[in-house]
């Protein structure tokens, strides 16, 4: 009797536990967010601190000995090639040097014709037999002469040109003006008297881990962020690859080019270069953080009829917090993105988005 009696208030404590039409089994339901797969691009990419150069840049030098007599440029201006930048006190010298070889020119010029005509009259005679061939051969011995006097002449009043377009600096390229060293009425010499940079863009050669020797390629995108303007970036180009590992540093060398249409960068800004070195369109693209670790590799939770279904996946290139889905998802699949570690397979969820 006391048997029964227990045995009877356990059924009692169970079916209150279950309550009418409960059997025991009810399902916890885990409410998630989900994104739905759609065909994306990931890139590899390698980075380096870098200080920008301009593309054309050029120190400026005296091309003759002299004093500087005027600076005709400020740091900052717009200059075009050609354009004159600084004038020597040589000027005046070499205007009258150019006006005296123009008038040796002149002579010379003179002389060689009369010369020219007198052989013409004394081949004239000799075919006439009046004159003997000794004698013509001295006339044209003195046409010669006088051939080679203009010729010199002329070679002198190219000098002296060279010599007048020497005592102004002209700027070789259009461009920028840098610094300026020339202060009127110095001495030229070893030191610079200013310095350009052109309208090419700027470039950023950089160094690299060796590892990366084999990714790097002529041609390959690039993009420079400048921290003083705000974190804007820049698309560019690799242009040159070194082909070998600097043996002292265990680096590599690159240059890359960006093009600044709107002359917004400027030389010697510091900024962070990425070069892509890979890059994957059409797609499955996934955060990190959504994939699930298992003891053979990764799951992804994805999002069925409100049922949770639990997929072994393959993955491939990461970069900058993305992963490459290789196999497991497929475009279209709802993949679960916050809540994916508290669902089990064919678990019900609900979805919050």
């Amino acid at each position: 009797m006391k048997k029964l009696t227990v045995l009877s208030l356990l059924l009692v404590v169970f079916s209150v536990a279950c309550g009418p039409g409960d059997n025991g089994d009810d399902e916890r339901v885990v409410r998630v967010r989900i994104q739905t797969v759609e065909p994306s691009t990931i890139s590899a990419e390698v980075y380096a601190n870098t200080r920008l150069e301009g593309a054309q840049e050029a120190l400026i030098f005296a091309s003759i000995p002299g004093t500087v007599e005027e600076v005709l440029v400020t740091e900052g201006d717009e200059i075009q090639a050609g354009e004159r930048l600084v004038r020597m006190n040589s000027d005046q010298q070499v205007n009258a040097g150019t006006s005296a070889a123009l008038a040796s020119v002149s002579a010379a010029r003179a002389n060689a014709e009369n010369a020219r005509a007198n052989y013409s009259r004394m081949e004239t005679l000799f075919e006439a037999g009046a004159l003997s061939s000794q004698e013509l051969d001295g006339i044209g011995v003195a046409l010669q002469a006088a051939e080679a006097q203009l010729n010199q002449a002329y070679a002198g009043y190219t000098q002296a040109r060279a010599a007048r377009d020497n005592a102004w600096i002209v700027a070789p390229f259009s461009g920028k003006v840098g610094r300026i060293w020339a202060r009127a009425g110095n001495a030229s010499g070893s030191t610079p008297l200013l310095s350009i940079s052109g309208n090419g863009g700027v470039v950023a050669n950089i160094l690299l881990p060796e590892s990366d020797i084999f990714s790097l390629e002529v041609g390959q995108p690039a993009y420079v962020t400048v921290s003083a303007m705000g974190q804007q970036s820049f698309p560019g180009i690799v242009t040159a690859v070194s082909p070998t590992v600097d043996p002292v540093s265990g680096q590599v060398s690159a240059e890359v080019r960006f093009d600044d249409p709107e002359n917004l960068l400027r030389p010697g800004l510091s900024g962070r270069v990425s070069i892509i070195t890979e890059s994957i369109t059409d797609t499955v693209v996934l955060p990190v953080n959504v994939l699930r670790r298992t003891r053979n590799g990764y799951q992804v939770a994805v999002e069925e009829n409100g049922k949770a279904q639990l997929r072994d996946i393959e993955t491939g290139l990461i970069s900058q917090g993305n992963v490459q889905i290789i196999s497991g998802v497929n475009i279209g699949d709802r993949v679960i993105i916050l809540g994916q570690n508290s669902v089990i397979q064919n678990g019900s969820v609900e979805v919050v988005n």
